[in-house]
């Protein structure tokens, strides 16, 4: 068995991956084994969590997804935003067991309204002190052994974030939803909108969150993600910015 660890930023980034993998052929640990603890691959115990986290009865834990194949089985470890460095660097400094006996590792960060470039620096400063070939451009897969990359949502040029491809994807997916949700977004005024301190890409945010309400009324972007269409074999073959996430996820985890 090979393993591989992706590193993300918050639970809509590991849902994202996750369906991506889906998609790809990959099985959910927690929906074919029902997460049944006895059953987790061994090479995974060091992730398993212990309560409460850092004496806070109330801090999320933080078990990745696990998704497998018969000869390969990925970790997708949600980091807490911006903390992901900080979290993914403890993990491997307490396990040399994830920095030696690795297929491939791999970061999945938002630009936000930053650049790619200032997005990558931090992780590739940081994790080639474990994998000196670690990339310092973003969507660049180092085929050296552990092979290593970053990919910087939505397309590693533009900035934006998850949603700002959720939203490309949801044009094809769910077009008309889209358009109603859009109208109705269009109806608050640019007072209201300052009024909410609306930041960067949340008209885009709201904009998934709204046609969600719809599709899964009650839940969250992160169930839908994992179980609509957002990401699909449609929406692979329409939207580029997709497309070219899943080349890099073939390419990290070299699959046929």
């Amino acid at each position: 068995m090979r393993y591989a660890i992706i590193g993300v930023e918050g639970p809509h980034d590991q849902a994202f991956v996750g369906k991506v993998l889906k998609l790809l052929g990959f099985k959910d640990f927690r929906e074919e084994l029902k997460g049944v603890e006895s059953d987790l691959d061994p090479f995974w115990r060091k992730f398993i969590p212990v309560y409460p986290k850092k004496g806070n009865l109330y801090k999320r834990l933080d078990m990745p997804s696990i998704l497998f194949t018969e000869s390969l089985s990925i970790a997708i470890y949600a980091g807490e935003g911006s903390n992901l460095v900080t979290n993914l660097d403890d993990i491997l400094l307490a396990n040399s067991e994830y920095q030696t006996n690795l297929a491939a590792f791999g970061i999945v960060a938002d630009c936000d309204k930053s650049t790619p470039d200032r997005i990558v620096a931090p992780y590739s400063n940081k994790f080639r002190s474990y994998f000196p070939n670690f990339p310092d451009n973003p969507g660049v897969v180092d085929s050296n052994s552990p092979r290593t990359g970053i990919y910087v949502l939505p397309d590693n040029q533009q900035p934006g974030v998850l949603d700002t491809l959720l939203c490309e994807c949801g044009q094809i997916a769910y077009p008309a939803y889209m358009e109603k949700a859009s109208s109705y977004l269009n109806e608050f005024s640019e007072l209201e909108i300052k009024a909410l301190k609306w930041k960067n890409f949340d008209r885009q945010k709201a904009l998934v969150a709204t046609v969600v309400s719809v599709l899964k009324p009650g839940k969250t972007n992160t169930t839908s993600i994992a179980d609509n269409n957002w990401v699909s074999q449609q929406t692979q073959q329409e939207v580029p910015a997709l497309a070219n996430f899943i080349k890099f996820l073939i390419e990290l985890l070299e699959l046929n």
